[in-house]
């Protein structure tokens, strides 16, 4: 940080100012729902997420999809392996694809912006089912876009991340890190101090990847 602090002389104005604010990570408290024991949906609870399934690239028979969707919610909801699915639930792999399409169709982001109060979106029915989908989302997060884990991270709905908040990449710091190194004068004698310094930084504060996310 002392190497990035005198960095600042060598920086054009619209890159001084801002440089506090990059290396910054502000502390936003958890406002997850509390956790609860899996339990199947109510009728009320199948009636307010069902309406979000009408969509054909999510699959499965209608019969099948409450059955579906209480197997996916147990899975998430209880941090064990796919195998253990309790048989009266269906089979492992047709939960899986019932997550794994959901992700993929966007149906994951649609309901974590239905849990937001405040926004148009905003759907006051799936309160009950707020802490499964998170853990839903959590589950497949490799499948779910970035911008939906960091809105989440945002908001403080931490039971969606997969990893420590301070660990998401962060959009943005890698590119301002990248003009940093080439603003560094290439004459000068602590050039090749500051740019380790701001690989390091980068290489602290960028996040880990997706594929070094350990998810229960």
């Amino acid at each position: 940080m002392a190497a990035l602090t005198a960095l600042l002389k060598y920086l054009p104005p619209h890159l001084r100012a801002p440089l506090p604010d990059a290396l910054a990570e502000p502390d936003i408290p958890d406002r997850s729902p509390l956790h609860h024991p899996w339990e199947p949906m109510s009728d009320a609870e199948w009636a307010a997420l069902r309406p979000y399934l009408h969509d054909p690239t999510l699959g499965g028979r209608p019969t099948d999809r409450r059955r579906a969707w209480d197997a996916v919610f147990w899975v998430a909801a209880s941090r064990e392996p796919w195998r253990a699915l309790p048989e009266h639930l269906g089979k492992p792999g047709s939960a899986h694809r019932t997550l794994s399409r959901a992700a993929a169709a966007g149906l994951l982001d649609r309901l974590l912006a239905a849990l937001i109060a405040g926004r148009p979106t905003h759907d006051r029915a799936l309160a009950p089912l707020a802490w499964r989908v998170l853990r839903c989302i959590r589950r497949i997060s490799r499948r779910i876009p970035l911008a939906a884990l960091l809105l989440a991270k945002q908001i403080g709905l931490h039971a969606a991340l997969p990893v420590h908040p301070r660990l998401l990449p962060r959009p943005g710091l890698s590119t301002y890190l990248a003009e940093l190194k080439r603003c560094v004068p290439a004459n000068l004698g602590e050039r090749a101090a500051l740019i380790m310094a701001i690989g390091r930084v980068g290489n602290a504060m960028t996040g880990a990847s997706p594929q070094r996310w350990c998810i229960r």
